[in-house]
């Protein structure tokens, strides 16, 4: 893996999945399985409300590049590293590409829906571990305008991240720290604060994480809505 700035898409993430990941009563089961050819099948099945969807990850890795193909029912598809191909089923004009490149100073990724109207995603950042800069915007080749440009930073330490991302086209701004309250990241401390320009409203979220052992782990979390 490259020694330079994650995707756009890691810009906000811890505090993201601090706030967000885990806080569901959906049922969700994922078995995993590795073959002796390096290739890694994933399948998971998701029960949310009365809907159930699933999907089935193949993953290869060889040498620096790996291939992740997706097949799901009602998703979508995440971010890997080099190339992913995914599609819904049985929509297939949902399908996507998504290109990766990982420089030790830049990361750019390319995502092109495949149908007959695409739309182009294109994101860059800049930057070292510690200290990124990052930007994305999605384009309509249909319409031929912007649906999209969004811009942030990001500085990382051993013991703290911190990041503020301008997005909705520069409609709103959103401020996030996280600190880390021991050295395997597994208790820390967030807040976030976000404005959205054109309704005035503001958001104040903090939250925690605390290890309890290295099988338990307890969230909290708490916002002015």
């Amino acid at each position: 893996m490259s020694k330079g700035p994650g995707l756009f898409i890691d810009i906000g993430k811890k505090a993201k999945d601090l706030l967000t990941k885990d806080y569901t009563s959906d049922q969700k089961f994922t078995v995993s399985t590795y073959t002796g050819a390096g290739v890694a099948l994933t399948s998971t099945a998701l029960k949310k409300g009365g809907l159930s969807t699933g999907d089935v990850a193949a993953i290869y890795k060889y040498k620096n590049t790996q291939f992740d193909v997706k097949v799901d029912t009602d998703s979508n598809i995440l971010p890997s590293s080099k190339t992913i191909a995914s599609f819904k089923v049985p929509d297939y004009n949902s399908g996507k590409l998504e290109i990766q490149y990982f420089h030790d100073h830049a990361t750019f990724t390319t995502t092109i829906g495949m149908n007959q109207t695409p739309g182009i995603d294109v994101t860059a950042t800049i930057g070292t571990p510690t200290i990124a800069f990052g930007a994305e915007a999605g384009y309509n080749t249909t319409a031929g305008n912007f649906t999209k440009y969004t811009a942030g930073i990001s500085v990382t330490k051993p013991d703290l991240c911190a990041s503020i991302i301008m997005g909705d086209k520069g409609d709103s701004i959103k401020a996030s720290y996280v600190h880390y309250l021991d050295l395997l990241k597994k208790s820390a401390a967030v807040g976030e604060i976000s404005r959205r320009f054109s309704t005035n409203e503001n958001t104040f979220t903090v939250g925690g994480a605390y290890a309890v052992d290295h099988l338990t782990l307890i969230k909290a979390k708490l916002n002015n809505r």
